[in-house]
């Protein structure tokens, strides 16, 4: 069950929102044990003041260099610097070598959503807790989001490898993700995730199309292949050509962006502990843009494909959609 650490990274977020507050943080915060990276052995690794790489250099750190994550962000994760300080790494730049808490912490790179809303008329996501900030994305009624949490007034949602905010007075309804699967009511959304993507209509139309494949009910025990699922990538299928990376280069094929699709059901369900994961790759050391680092699953070819299984004793019902260039996965516990 998901429910004491989705109460911790909680936590770990309002923390996140309050200056000086992980300066304090003790052992017991550190959620994660973790090295450097030794993809880039010739090259020093930067800690951060901030998250912002043109904030003050407080260290350069050797690949293999032992590090301690107390938080993580779409970009960045928190380090223990010195004694009781506190800097920041990007994500590209680590490799997560243990859980310290497996009961309370999720498995990295996991991001809880402990809420969700429907958007019932125009708002706009805003870069910061500001209503002169920088307007993210515009939402029109019938959107739907993930919520992460709430901070000051505003509710906290990831836009791409960034935090994006809403004011919650332009929401009419905050609706709760349950915490227990377990002991969730029939028909209750036990996890959601979104991403946002660029307008560009051959592609949205094959976002759309996958996300139509794969909104179903699947029995326990049942598995579902992503690649088989949505397939064939053919223009009978209702697929149109739409740039795809193949080899490092992009290309057009049918059925392009079908692995965002992938990508963001994987990020909702990692969030389950029942689900199990038979096949996942992420798109390289970069991963995805259109979604926090390395938190993305390949598709559309015979060795890119996401596979998993419903390994809980009760069905589960995927409902995927697209709307304002924002694509929402939920999943509901459903009666046998």
């Amino acid at each position: 069950m998901k429910t004491r650490w989705m109460a911790m990274l909680l936590l770990c977020a309002l923390l996140a929102g309050i200056p000086g507050a992980q300066a304090a943080a003790k052992d017991n915060d550190v959620m994660y044990q973790g090295i450097i990276t030794r993809r880039y052995e010739t090259s020093y690794t930067v800690v951060y003041k901030e998250m912002d790489q043109s904030s003050a250099k407080l260290k350069y750190m050797n690949p293999g260099a032992k590090i301690e994550i107390l938080a993580i962000y779409p970009d960045w994760v928190a380090i223990r610097y010195g004694t009781r300080g506190v800097g920041y790494v990007l994500r590209n730049r680590i490799d997560v070598t243990e859980t310290v808490d497996p009961v309370n912490t999720p498995p990295y790179p996991v991001m809880p959503q402990a809420y969700y809303a429907v958007i019932d008329r125009e708002v706009e996501v805003k870069a910061d807790k500001k209503a002169d900030s920088e307007t993210l994305a515009v939402l029109t009624p019938g959107a739907k989001v993930a919520l992460e949490g709430m901070e000051e007034g505003w509710a906290r949602l990831i836009h791409k490898r960034q935090y994006g905010y809403i004011d919650t007075r332009d929401l009419s309804a905050i609706y709760p993700v349950a915490s227990n699967e377990i002991a969730a009511e029939n028909g209750e959304i036990i996890t959601v995730f979104h991403s946002f993507f660029k307008d560009d209509p051959p592609r949205n139309n094959n976002l759309a199309v996958a996300c139509s494949h794969i909104s179903r009910v699947m029995q326990p025990g049942d598995v579902m292949n992503f690649n088989d699922t949505v397939s064939p990538f053919n223009s009978a299928n209702g697929y149109q050509l739409a740039g795809v990376l193949v080899d490092g280069e992009l290309k057009k094929n049918y059925g392009g962006g079908s692995c965002q699709v992938s990508s963001t059901l994987w990020d909702a369900l990692m969030q389950l502990p029942g689900i199990t994961v038979l096949l996942r790759k992420p798109h390289g050391d970069n991963a995805a843009n259109y979604l926090p680092h390395g938190m993305d699953a390949s598709s559309g070819t015979d060795d890119l494909n996401f596979i998993f299984r419903n390994d809980y004793d009760f069905p589960i019902r995927i409902e995927a959609s697209t709307h304002d260039l924002c694509l929402f996965v939920a999943v509901y516990k459903e009666s046998h």
